[in-house]
């Protein structure tokens, strides 16, 4: 009987070893191994997603030092026209920095054409964003 449970714990610690040993992985581990985005925000130059565009994925209180993607240049402060909300969360974005003033609420997995014509938010968000802020 002593044999049958050695030879068990010798075979389970190699089950372990090819395995990997399970650990706990974070709300952020997951988001890096390819669960989907809970924050990815594409936000556009241009109505109808149209001109440059960048990638927003955390709180950001100041859009002043932000560009637009691909080494394009020109700051994305008060020049968002569109965006593609790809995440499940809100995406709130204000006129100010520092997340101040009137601010345009993006729903998780939506998308405006054009943020000069709303009717349940500001009514002309068009190149008006300073700053965003995520909230699930």
């Amino acid at each position: 009987m002593k044999r049958i449970g050695t030879a068990a714990a010798v075979a389970a610690a190699g089950l372990v070893g090819l395995l990997g040993a399970a650990t706990p992985v974070t709300a952020a581990e997951s988001t890096i191994a390819g669960a989907p985005a809970t924050r990815s925000l594409y936000v556009y130059e241009h109505d109808d997603f149209g001109g440059r565009s960048a990638r927003l994925t955390a709180n950001d209180g100041n859009f002043i030092n932000n560009t637009w993607g691909g080494g394009s240049g020109g700051n994305i402060n008060d020049n968002i026209s569109s965006f593609r909300n790809t995440g499940s969360n809100r995406a709130l974005l204000y006129t100010h920095a520092d997340y101040g003033g009137t601010y345009y609420t993006a729903l998780g997995h939506s998308e405006d054409k054009d943020l000069s014509n709303n009717s349940n938010n500001p009514s002309n968000f068009d190149n008006r964003a300073s700053s965003v802020r995520f909230v699930s």
